[in-house]
């Protein structure tokens, strides 16, 4: 897909968080530890917060992390919308650690 011109590619791996890949190499990011509930929307959040935060001008890392985070949180609870933190809880819920 690079190769046919798109600047950059997000891999989501589920629970073992994601990788960014652009036409300079990759970066990785651990996905975090949760007890998951229902997995309804939990793409929609990552998607929605790598995309603001790249869109501002986050690093690909840091972009890549907030939206581990929230599509973790996202599976913690039951329902497409339940599942949505605000960036207070995601960034007090990065600060715990609990990466897999």
């Amino acid at each position: 897909l690079l190769a046919r011109g798109l600047s950059c590619i997000v891999l989501k791996k589920g629970a073992a968080g994601a990788v960014y890949h652009d036409h300079h190499g990759a970066v990785a990011s651990s996905g975090f530890a949760v007890d998951e509930v229902d997995p309804t929307g939990a793409g929609d959040c990552f998607g929605a917060a790598f995309v603001s935060f790249w869109l501002r001008g986050a690093a690909p890392a840091e972009a890549l992390r907030i939206a581990n985070a929230c599509g973790a949180l996202a599976v913690t609870r039951k329902g497409p919308m339940e599942g949505i933190f605000p960036l207070e809880a995601v960034e007090a819920f990065i600060a715990t650690g609990n990466t897999q």
